[in-house]
């Protein structure tokens, strides 16, 4: 992974509202909780990467962002959601363990 330590990615950053790049496009990981269940998602757009540091959306002729959701679970088990999205395919066809190494962590703070 890179900016990133993979330990602490894995131990709370999946979950928890994370900015990766991969391959031209940006992946925004997040989660939503409440009593009864948690919802996982995965959103995707297309964006420039600077330096795995910065990246830039890229907007439509009108301005607006298009994003496409790869990935969706529901569940109520931290356990089992993660295991799921470990073994998901949301990046164009392969699993997180499959482009881990390709993956740069962007900070939350980095301007768009």
């Amino acid at each position: 992974m890179i900016n990133g330590n993979l330990d602490q990615f894995l131990d709370t950053g999946w979950f928890s509202e994370a900015t990766l790049y991969y391959n031209g496009y940006i992946y925004w990981l997040e989660a939503q909780t409440d009593d009864i269940e948690s919802v996982f998602f995965i959103d995707r757009w297309k964006a420039q990467n600077e330096d795995n540091k910065y990246y830039h959306s890229i907007l439509n002729n009108d301005g607006t962002l298009s994003y496409d959701r790869v990935l969706e679970i529901h569940g109520n088990n931290l356990d089992s959601i993660k295991k799921q999205f470990l073994e998901a395919t949301p990046f164009e066809g392969k699993t997180f363990w499959q482009v881990e190494k390709e993956i740069a962590w962007l900070d939350e703070s980095t301007p768009i």
